[in-house]
């Protein structure tokens, strides 16, 4: 099941590689991503669109990994917020 992820960071050298290599070493796989940037520079939005390799992988846990990385503002888990608003 395809599961998104949408991070605020401060868009420092070596950030998005950080995230990426955190999400890889923990068992998801990226399926698609897209990011933007606030005009003044100092904020951005990852949009990680990602499969567990296997069955044991939260999504939930990997927010809370991700959130713990230096310049990461804000994790939130897009596909819980789009099931609580279709229910």
């Amino acid at each position: 099941m395809n599961e998104r992820l949408v991070v605020e960071f401060a868009p420092a050298e070596g950030a998005v590689l950080r995230m990426l290599g955190l999400v890889e070493r923990r068992g998801f796989r990226v399926s698609g991503l897209g990011m933007s940037e606030q005009p003044c520079g100092s904020q951005a939005s990852l949009s990680l669109e990602l499969v567990a390799r296997d069955a044991g992988r939260r999504v939930e846990v990997l927010g809370l990994q991700l959130q713990r990385l230096h310049g990461v503002s804000r994790v939130t888990h897009a596909s819980a917020v789009a099931r609580e608003r279709a229910a």
